[in-house]
């Protein structure tokens, strides 16, 4: 599966996130960019909805097929440029689909009950 790597780093007077050569908006922190990527992080491991999906190939001919809300890839934020050498840093352990499903469905009662309560 493929992992996403979101790389802390200075730029532009400030501090960022960055995902290959991409930049995220500019934070006056360090801590701001890494309280940053990481929730950016998290929210590209979510499962969406299932759904098809149409694409044409280098060579021009179109395609279609059903693309898994459930295949998500893995991310890791990198903040120190140690890691960025080593490209090893200690991850957690990967949210499995049913784990997410739960979370999403506690929140869902949750606020159905707080909805009906108004």
């Amino acid at each position: 599966m493929v992992t996403i790597r979101y790389e802390i780093v200075e730029h532009d007077g400030g501090w960022a996130y960055k995902v290959d050569d991409v930049f995220s908006e500019t934070f006056l922190t360090h801590d701001d960019a890494l309280a940053a990527a990481e929730i950016a992080a998290r929210h590209h491991e979510l499962p969406g909805s299932t759904e098809a999906i149409e694409f044409q190939d280098p060579a021009g001919r179109w395609h279609e097929q059903v693309a898994s809300g459930f295949d998500r890839p893995h991310t890791r934020v990198v903040d120190t440029p140690d890691a960025w050498r080593a490209d090893e840093r200690p991850a957690a352990e990967p949210r499995r689909p049913l784990q997410t499903i739960l979370v999403l469905a506690g929140l869902g009662l949750a606020i159905g009950y707080l909805l009906r309560r108004h």
